[in-house]
């Protein structure tokens, strides 16, 4: 339940990048990108992929003009990146920005590819594309390097020095 909200709020600060008012590159940062790396980062099972798919249908219920692309495209990036992370022992923020820049390029590139037979406009430049990589593997570096901080743990630690 907790991830659920989590994710409808990442999609909920996802809209919001979008309203006029903001900068012109901010919608380029994929929030929910962590949710796709995030779990196979720190569960051995596979059934994140499934987890995905929802996330990619909720992605195209709120952002997509139609049902379907997102949800391919998420799903795609996630199975991906769940084989390809268990090559990997690394789980520092730097396989965090990794895994990030991955998953954004698979996730771009295959919703164009499902938007094309649909004959819906889609607007990926080298550019646009380099862009969205970058923000979105620094994003995804970001919550790694938080999460790696473990400042729960470091709290209490300094309240039980403090209570001594």
């Amino acid at each position: 339940m907790k991830l659920a909200l989590l994710i409808a709020f990442a999609l909920a600060v996802q809209v919001t990048f979008a309203f006029p008012a903001m900068p012109e590159w901010l919608p380029s940062i994929l929030l929910p990108m962590v949710f796709v790396i995030g779990p196979p980062l720190f569960y051995p099972e596979r059934r994140w992929p499934h987890a995905a798919f929802a996330l990619g249908l909720a992605w195209d219920a709120v952002l997509e003009p139609v049902i379907g692309p997102g949800a391919i495209a998420w799903s795609v990036a996630a199975v991906v990146i769940s084989y390809v992370i268990p090559l990997v022992t690394d789980r520092s923020p730097r396989a965090w920005v990794a895994f990030g820049a991955l998953g954004t390029v698979i996730m771009v590139l295959t919703r164009h590819l499902a938007l094309i037979p649909l004959g819906l406009p889609t607007a990926v430049t080298f550019r646009s594309l380099a862009l969205t990589v970058l923000l979105t593997a620094g994003w995804c570096g970001l919550v790694g390097w938080l999460l790696a901080l473990d400042l729960p743990t470091r709290w209490r630690a300094f309240r039980a020095r403090k209570l001594r």
